[in-house]
This record gives structure tokens, sequence and C-alpha cells, in this order.
């Protein structure tokens, strides 16, 4: 869930902003569905999974959930302005983890991307710090000077932190 990058953070006072062009895009069109958009991530998976839960339990019904590994755009070079979406290991890790995360509380009905992304997590679970520094994405932070995010982001269940768009903007 490209949201990887948008979440909340416990520890500093008043809003994060870290851009994510195609997961806000992806936000920005399921909040036009009038529909709950929470914010994961690795950071945050066991409270993303408890809200889910807690959302199915308010509503006395079974809830569907949609959990979107956003990828990265970037813009290929020597390409004009056309964006493509390249593939990221981060979101598709981070999405496995909230999956897992589900599957922990017993919301276990799962489509096949679903449980990909879960295997591959449960997988590699133990390796999540190391593939993600070592990423594409992570390379690129490191070489604008933001190693110490990248560390920061492959900590998991490190908030409880929840964030949903509400009017535009994430809010925790």
């Amino acid at each position: 869930m490209s949201f990887a990058g948008a979440e909340a953070v416990d520890e500093l006072d008043g809003p994060v902003v870290i851009p994510s062009p195609n997961g806000g895009a992806i936000a920005a069109r399921l909040a036009e569905r009038e529909v709950v958009v929470l914010a994961g991530a690795l950071r945050n998976r066991t409270a993303v999974a408890d809200r889910v839960l807690a959302l199915q339990e308010e509503r006395g019904e079974r809830t569907i959930v949609a959990i979107v590994a956003a990828g990265e755009q970037e813009t290929p070079a020597g390409a004009d302005a056309r964006s493509a979406i390249r593939f990221t290991i981060e979101d598709q890790l981070a999405a496995g983890a909230i999956v897992d995360a589900l599957v922990g509380l017993g919301i276990d009905h799962t489509s096949p991307e679903a449980a990909v992304a879960c295997a591959a997590f449960e997988g590699l679970r133990h390796a999540t710090t190391h593939l993600i520094g070592a990423s594409g994405s992570a390379v690129e932070l490191v070489e604008q000077g933001f190693r110490t995010d990248v560390r920061f982001a492959s900590e998991r269940d490190a908030s409880r932190v929840v964030p949903e768009l509400r009017g535009g903007v994430f809010l925790g």
C-alpha cells in the first residue's frame, strides 16, 4: 500500500507529510467513492488490522477490505512527461504484513493477490529491513540523504497511529 510513505508518526509533534504521488492519487480516487481510506505500512500494520476489525464490528457485518500496493510513479529516462508505475517491494511487503496482521485477528478470507502478498511477507519477515534497505526506492532515498528515513520506514509495529483520509487529508 504505497501509503507506506504516508503514515503518521507517534514520535513527532504536528503533521508529517511524506510525498507518495501514486498512493495519494489512489487514495483520492477511493475517497470519491465514500469509502474509509486508511494509511498502512509496516510501522502500523497491527494497528491498521485492529482498526479494520473495529470497523467491521461497528458495522455489524462483513467488511470488504482492499489493500493497495500502489507502487511508485516515475518518468523513465528519455521519456517525455508520461509516467510509469514501478513495482516496489516495500509496498508489497507492507501489504503482505497488513494481511498477515488481519489473518492473525481471524479475518482470513483473502483474495489470491492478498494471499500471495501475505506469503511473501511471511517468508521474508526476517529479511524485511535488509530487503527494503537494498530496494531501488531506498537506494534513491539514501542518495538524497534520507538513510535514516529508510530505516524508520522499515520498522515493524512501531506506531499505533492509523491515519484516515478525511477531507483530502490523512488525520491520525
